[in-house]
C-alpha cells in the first residue's frame, strides 16, 4: 500500500502536542482524590529510605499493587525532585509510548491515513489525556498491555497470511505481561486471554459457511506462535527476582498481595463496588467526544468483520473491557486498555466514511446524534460555574470560567457546523484539537484557580512556616483524611479516628493537629485548653465529607 513522507511529520507533531498537553498543569494542579497522594508518596518514602522492594506507604505495607508504579515514578523522582509533577511524568511517557506503537503497527497492517487518525483520535480521548496526567498506574499498565497486544496482532496476522511471525513477537508478549503483572498484577492476564478467546469466537463466526469439522481447531493454531514453553520460564525470569526479595524482606506480603487482589476482584473496596455495565455506560464520558461517533463505530466494525484486521481490534477492545466488567470493584480508568483497540475502530470508520464507503456520518439520525452530543458539550462548558455554590466570586477565576465557557460554545457550533457541512475530515479535526485546546484552558486558566481545591497545599504551607515539616514531625488529621496532606508535609500526617482527641489522653497527642471545624467544637473545653488554635482554611474536603468546610491547625500546649 502506498506510504506518505508524511506520516512520520505529522505523527510526530500528534505526539509532541499530546505531550505538551499532557504536561499543562502538572505542577499548579494539585494530586487528586486519594489514590494519586498515595501513589506519591509511596513513590518518594521508596527513594527517601532507598528501599525499592518493600512499597511502604506513611510506614505501613501498601498492598494495592506491586512495585513497578512506583519504580517509575521514584526515577522520575530521582531527576525532578519528589514533586508532584516528578510522580506524574511516567504515565504521560507511558500514553505517549502507547500512541507511538499504535501509529507503527496500525500502519504496517492497513494504511498510513488510519494510523494517523488511530493516533490522534486515542491522544484526544477524555480517559486517556486524563490517565496521562495522573500519578497512577493506569498510564503504565496501558503501555504494556498495548505492547502485548501489538505482539498478539504480529502472530495474528503473519499467521494469516501464511508466514511465520518475528522471532521477538513471543518473548516481548511474555516480558510485556511480566512487566503488566508487575504494575498491576494478574488482570492483564485475564485481559489477554478474553482477547484471544473473543477473537476464536468471531473467526469460528467467519467460517460458520465452511466445514465445520475442526472449524474451532483450526482457528486456534495460531496460538502456537505464544510458544508458552518459552514464555512461561521468561515470565518467571521477569516477576521471580521481586517475588523472592519481598519474600525475604517482608514475608506474607506477597500472600496478603494477593488477598488484596481478590479482594478487589469480588468485593467493594472504599465503596468502588459497581454492577457488570458500568464501564459501558460511563463510555459516553470516558471516550468523550469521539464518543458521538460510537454507534456507527460499532454497526460498522460489525459489519466489516471478514476483516482480519478489524477482528483483532474488536477482539482487543471487548478483552480488556469485558475483563474489568467482571471486576466487582471498578473505577473509570480501569477500561482504559480497551482504548487502542477502540481508537483504530473508530480510524476505520472515519477513514470509510470520508472515503464515501458508508453515509452513516451523513444520516438524519446522525445530525441528531450531533445535537444532543453539542448540548451535552454546552453542559460541559458551563460545568466550572457550579463552583459558585462553593465560593464567592472574588475566590474564583472567573476569566478562566469565561474563557472554557466561551470556547466550549464555539467548540460545539464548529464541529455541528463542519458535520452539517458533510465536512467529515473537518470535523473530525476539530472533534479533536478542541478537546484538547478546552482541557489546555481547564489545566491553565480554571483549576489553577479553584482555591477550594488546594487546601492540602495550603494547610502543608502553614505547617511548613511553623515548622511541622517532614516525616519525623507526626501530626494527626481528624475529620480530615486526605492523603494529599500527607504528601504536600512531607510523609508526616497521619489519619485518626472523629474520636481520637476524646479517647486518647493529651500526652499522647502530637504537638501539631489538623482537625474539621465541627469535630473542634465537639471537643470539650477541658480538653481544649491544651489546644491553641494557628491557622485556619476553607476548602473541600471531599475524601472526609465531600462538602466544603473549615480546617484547623493546632498546637498542643506544652505541658
Amino acid at each position: 500500500m502506498p506510504r506518505r513522507a508524511s506520516f512520520w511529520p505529522i505523527l510526530s507533531a500528534i505526539l509532541f502536542g499530546a505531550m505538551v498537553l499532557y504536561l499543562l498543569g502538572a505542577r499548579r494542579v494539585p494530586l487528586w482524590d486519594r489514590d494519586e497522594p498515595r501513589y506519591a508518596e509511596c513513590s518518594r518514602e521508596m527513594l527517601q529510605t532507598g528501599d525499592w522492594v518493600v512499597p511502604k506507604y506513611l510506614g505501613a505495607w501498601r498492598l494495592e499493587k506491586p512495585p513497578l508504579i512506583y519504580w517509575c515514578q521514584l526515577a522520575a523522582m530521582k531527576v525532578e525532585g519528589g514533586t508532584p509533577e516528578a510522580a506524574r511524568f511516567p504515565s504521560t511517557v507511558a500514553v505517549v509510548l502507547t500512541a507511538l506503537l499504535l501509529g507503527v503497527v496500525v500502519r504496517r497492517y492497513t494504511s498510513d491515513r488510519r494510523a494517523l487518525w488511530t493516533a490522534f483520535i486515542f491522544c484526544t480521548a477524555g480517559l486517556v489525556i486524563a490517565s496521562a496526567k495522573f500519578c497512577i498506574t493506569d498510564g503504565v499498565l496501558l503501555l504494556f498491555v498495548a505492547i502485548g497486544q501489538a505482539c498478539l496482532a504480529l502472530m495474528y496476522a503473519a499467521d494469516r497470511r501464511g508466514k511465520s511471525p518475528p522471532l521477538w513477537a513471543a518473548p516481548a508478549f511474555w516480558i510485556s505481561l511480566g512487566l503488566a503483572g508487575l504494575t498491576k498484577g494478574p488482570q492483564p492476564l485475564g485481559m489477554h486471554a478474553i482477547t484471544l478467546l473473543t477473537l476464536l469466537l468471531l473467526d469460528v463466526a467467519r467460517d460458520r459457511h465452511s466445514s465445520r469439522r475442526g472449524v474451532w481447531k483450526r482457528n486456534m493454531l495460531w496460538w502456537r506462535h505464544l510458544k508458552p514453553l518459552l514464555g512461561v520460564p521468561i515470565l518467571v525470569i521477569v516477576v521471580a527476582p521481586w517475588l523472592v526479595l519481598i519474600h525475604r524482606r517482608a514475608p506474607g506480603f506477597v500472600v496478603a498481595l494477593f488477598i488484596k487482589a481478590k479482594m478487589h476482584l469480588g468485593s467493594s473496596m472504599e465503596g468502588h463496588g459497581k454492577p457488570p455495565g458500568y464501564h459501558a455506560m460511563l463510555i459516553f464520558g470516558t471516550f468523550f467526544p469521539w464518543s458521538l461517533l460510537l454507534p456507527t463505530v460499532i454497526v460498522l466494525a460489525w459489519n466489516n468483520r471478514r476483516s482480519p484486521v478489524i477482528r483483532f481490534a474488536m477482539a482487543a477492545t471487548v478483552g480488556p473491557w469485558l475483563m474489568m466488567e467482571m471486576v466487582y470493584t471498578k473505577l473509570p480508568f480501569y477500561v482504559l486498555p480497551a482504548f487502542p483497540g477502540l481508537a483504530f475502530l473508530t480510524a476505520d470508520t472515519l477513514v470509510r466514511c470520508i472515503r464515501g464507503q458508508s453515509p452513516d456520518l451523513k444520516r438524519p439520525i446522525f445530525m441528531l446524534a450531533v445535537g444532543i452530543w453539542a448540548l451535552a458539550t454546552l453542559g460541559l462548558s458551563a460545568a466550572p460555574w457550579l463552583s459558585l455554590r462553593i465560593s464567592s466570586a472574588d475566590q474564583l477565576p472567573i476569566a478562566g470560567f469565561i474563557a472554557f465557557t466561551v470556547f466550549g460554545i464555539i467548540y460545539a457550533a464548529l464541529v455541528s457546523w463542519r458535520f452539517h457541512q458533510r465536512r467529515i475530515t473537518r470535523a473530525a479535526i476539530v472533534l479533536g484539537v478542541g478537546m484538547a485546546v478546552m482541557l489546555a484552558i481547564l489545566y491553565i486558566a480554571v483549576l489553577p484557580g479553584l482555591t477550594f481545591l488546594h487546601l492540602s497545599e495550603r494547610l502543608a504551607a502553614d505547617l511548613t512556616r511553623m515548622g511541622a515539616y517532614g516525616a519525623d514531625v507526626p501530626v494527626a488529621m481528624i475529620g480530615y483524611e486526605e492523603p494529599s496532606l500527607a504528601f504536600y508535609q512531607g510523609g508526616g500526617a497521619r489519619e485518626k479516628e472523629d474520636q481520637y482527641l476524646l479517647t486518647t489522653p493529651p500526652a499522647q497527642w502530637p504537638r501539631w493537629i489538623v482537625i474539621a471545624n465541627h469535630d473542634w467544637e465537639n471537643v470539650p473545653n477541658d480538653l481544649r485548653r491544651h489546644l491553641i488554635p494557628r491557622a485556619r482554611e476553607e476548602g473541600f474536603n471531599y475524601a472526609h465529607t465531600g462538602l466544603k468546610e473549615t480546617i484547623l491547625i493546632l498546637e498542643k500546649v506544652p505541658s
